[in-house]
């Protein structure tokens, strides 16, 4: 199985890095505005050129410190089915550090490796939300 890791120091609360994570309003200020979350399955749409990505999650954890997504559901990306996504949050002097993974891929495609710099973007984004109030998520 394959996996993509990167790590963020952000200079806000465990909390205030939480909700970004853990609410609507959050998920669409940094990863795509076309997002829905009812606290336990979220669900993530990316207009493409092959057509709308939907991705379906099943929210696992929810807690102060993690925040854990599997993916129950796809739509014109079946790479990405049954992958589990993880935040962990660690209180430091300044903020927070943030531990992200997504694991779980069967094997590296053409969709993985879009995913490894596409995921680098989002994480600058969530750091930058966190910090600023003002991230870049897809299609905004």
């Amino acid at each position: 199985m394959e996996k993509i890791s990167t790590q963020r120091n952000i200079v806000a609360s465990p909390s205030h890095v939480q909700r970004a994570l853990t609410t609507t309003e959050g998920l669409r200020a940094w990863w795509t505005g076309d997002c829905e979350l009812n606290g336990q399955e979220a669900r993530f749409r990316f207009a493409k050129e092959g057509g709308v990505m939907e991705l379906a999650f099943r929210v696992d954890v929810a807690a102060p410190d993690r925040v854990e997504w599997t993916c129950i559901g796809q739509r014109n990306n079946p790479d990405w089915q049954d992958t589990r996504v993880r935040f962990q949050l660690s209180p430091t002097h300044d903020g927070t550090r943030l531990d992200f993974a997504h694991t779980d891929w069967k094997e590296k495609t053409p969709v993985y490796e879009m995913c490894v710099a596409g995921w680098d973007h989002f994480m600058n984004s969530l750091k930058a939300y966190a910090e600023t109030g003002k991230g870049t998520p897809f299609g905004g």
